[in-house]
């Protein structure tokens, strides 16, 4: 199939249990603007710079993936940085930096949760606007090979970078287990081996450090999506369901709307539409389940 050619993103979902307490979070720490209308049922979308904008569903139990790689990455100016690093430091957040498998995302970085678990994470750029801007989202599956075979083979995208392929990955995760390096949740992992090492002492060499594989993928313009191999197993949505959250929208042509539904689908993921902007931001949409759980929704800038 043709790539994806999606200009950037649109927004993304997340799942949030109050939605007073969430919007607060997100305007008054991160610095999200005023509401903008969406079309789904207990949902509270904000503006956020270059078009883009975060929304909070309502879920009693928010799948919020903590301590995962799951994570929304926002680009903000330097400035605004320190003004973020002071508002969550006046809340008493706990604001976390760890050293990056990624080269992009190396120089300045900063990861803080959200009250229902949602791990944020913070980059630097001279070119970011007043409000934040996603820079990036990264999804958890519980295979990466499928993956690959979706994303990258199927669906033809192009990736920018791969953890866990290359000796020096199992290096560094070594430091990691031997605590010289400090990596963010979801980048590293325990493996439990079942035999001892040969000719060591019973229980030598049981634990073993691993990089956690993943994949960070461009899907056109400034949209790069992590994906990264979950270390425990969560319950995958129903096959059949094309809509769901956590989800990352990404902004396409409307002219090719039809022929990436087809696509899509041809590729093996559930597809839904397209469908009308349904009274939202969006002229219309596609949305889609992938065979590794992620949700998508593509759309047309109304």
């Amino acid at each position: 199939m043709s790539r994806i050619n999606a200009t950037a993103y649109s927004h993304v979902v997340i799942e949030v249990s109050d939605l007073d307490r969430a919007v607060a979070f997100y305007r008054d720490i991160l610095g999200a603007g005023d509401s903008v209308p969406w079309p789904e049922p207990e949902c509270a979308a904000l503006a956020l710079g270059g078009g883009q904008c975060l929304v909070l569903a309502a879920a009693a139990r928010p799948r919020s993936f903590a301590d995962t790689g799951a994570h929304v990455a926002y680009r903000v100016a330097p400035s605004i940085l320190v003004l973020i690093e002071e508002r969550a430091a006046k809340a008493g957040l706990e604001i976390a930096r760890y050293l990056e498998d990624r080269p992009e995302e190396a120089a300045q970085n900063r990861y803080l949760s959200d009250p229902d678990g949602n791990r944020i994470q913070i980059v630097s750029g001279s070119d970011a606007e007043t409000m934040p801007v996603i820079d990036h989202a990264a999804v958890i599956v519980s295979d990466i090979e499928w993956a690959d075979d979706f994303w990258v083979e199927g669906s033809g995208q192009k990736v920018v970078h791969r953890v866990g392929w290359a000796t020096g990955d199992f290096l560094r995760a070594r430091d990691w287990g031997d605590g010289k390096e400090d990596m963010a949740p979801g980048t590293r992992r325990w493996d439990q081996r079942y035999r001892d090492i040969p000719g060591g002492k019973p229980g030598q060499g049981r634990k073993v450090a691993r990089p956690c594989p993943q994949l960070f993928i461009d899907l056109g313009g400034s949209a790069v999506l992590g994906i990264f191999l979950a270390s425990n197993h969560f319950q995958e949505p129903l096959l059949e369901t094309t809509r769901g959250y956590p989800r990352i929208g990404l902004r396409v042509d409307d002219s090719g709307l039809d022929s990436l539904a087809r696509d899509l689908a041809a590729a093996g993921a559930r597809i839904e539409g397209p469908v009308d902007g349904e009274g939202g931001p969006f002229r219309r949409s596609v949305f889609m389940r992938d065979r590794c759980g992620i949700f998508t929704e593509f759309s047309s800038i109304a």
